[in-house]
């Protein structure tokens, strides 16, 4: 190792990255849940349940939305995590001694939070509602309650495992493909077949796109075995559009082909790729939304995640399986997902490309 100063700097550096991003980045604590909020009420205590929800550290506040579809339509696409309606008459509900509602439209994707924000909502309204019944109305009198009219759109059940396997799915194909690929390279570079290869009448674009394909194979093999797990062991349908999800598969295999090709290019043996890979794939696993939402990362942890093609291969997967987003709302996502891998593989290419020397 004292010898191999590249394989010394990556095993006492990457524990570091380790320890910073965990130490720094993470934030287990849910607040700032992107929220579309719409007071109909227009009154006094509506419109101090209102100013409540956006002066609490929970909530960040999107929009502006102007009906229900268009708040509801926002948390299908995934730019809020809940949609939040005041309506007309709360404030003369209470008033008059009858039960307040508050409709609330949650991403119930990760259980865990959206329970947090329902019981959270029932706190904050119950608080800023009695605040404004006591001052109108004389202690004696008994005081109305306000109900949660909760609608959960996506993973009613609650159930986390729900949660976790679409995302994982994406971690662990990019993983695999990206290892698989940088491995291709490294092990025949260091056995010294590599080189036997090079004097061969084979080009070097013949090489790459050889061992691209095989591994792309055996990608697409490993999605197809892992949807299957996901879909009878663990009973996790895929909810939106086949036809969708099967467009996606091919983005989800090239980047990680993209990836590994650019780790073999920068590795000399079988150690530094499994090194390099890990450099890379630690970020993927623990900025991309897989452990914790992105949300909840911190500056500026959270500008980071944007860069990072697996933010997009989760948030797809789970847009796709698990909350049935149509194409028109990924559409956006979809092309900046395909504009990482076509740029990702074309860099890795010409990365190995250049290690092969020129012929």
């Amino acid at each position: 190792m004292l010898h191999d100063p590249v394989t010394l700097v990556l095993t006492f550096g990457l524990p570091v990255v380790q320890l910073l991003l965990y130490g720094f980045a993470l934030e287990t604590r849910v607040q700032h849940v992107p929220t579309a909020l719409l007071n109909f009420d227009r009154h006094a205590t509506g419109d101090l349940l209102a100013q409540r929800i956006s002066q609490s550290s929970l909530f960040s506040l999107k929009g502006p939305y102007q009906s229900q579809r268009e708040a509801v339509a926002a948390l299908r696409r995934g730019e809020v995590r809940v949609a939040i309606e005041i309506p007309s008459g709360y404030t003369a509900n209470l008033m008059y001694l009858r039960k307040a509602s508050v409709r609330v439209w949650v991403d119930g994707a990760d259980a865990t939070t959206s329970t947090f924000l329902l019981t959270a909502l029932d706190s904050l309204g119950l608080e800023a509602t009695m605040e404004q019944i006591r001052a109108l109305r004389t202690a004696s009198v008994v005081e109305p309650g306000v109900m949660i009219e909760a609608n959960v759109l996506s993973n009613p059940s609650g159930r986390t495992v729900a949660y976790l396997i679409p995302g994982l799915l994406a971690i662990l194909i990019q993983t695999i493909v990206t290892v698989l690929m940088a491995l291709s390279f490294a092990s025949e570079r260091e056995a010294g077949t590599l080189e036997q290869m090079l004097v061969t009448p084979l080009g070097r674009g013949a090489i790459i796109a050889g061992k691209a394909t095989a591994i792309a194979l055996v990608g697409l093999i490993e999605t197809a075995f892992l949807v299957i797990l996901m879909r009878y062991i663990f009973a996790i349908p895929i909810v939106g559009s086949l036809w969708l999800f099967l467009a996606f598969v091919p983005l989800l295999v090239l980047i990680p082909l993209g990836l590994g090709l650019f780790v073999a290019a920068h590795s000399h043996n079988h150690s530094q790729a499994i090194q390099f890979a890990n450099v890379i794939l630690l970020p993927s696993i623990l900025l991309s939304g897989f452990v914790f939402p992105r949300e909840f990362l911190k500056f500026p942890f959270d500008r980071v995640s944007s860069f990072l093609p697996a933010s997009y291969l989760v948030a797809l997967s789970r847009d796709i399986i698990l909350r049935g987003t149509s194409s028109a709302d990924l559409l956006p996502k979809l092309v900046i997902t395909a504009g990482f891998a076509v740029g990702m593989f074309v860099v890795g290419y010409l990365a190995v490309r250049r290690s092969l020397g020129v012929r």
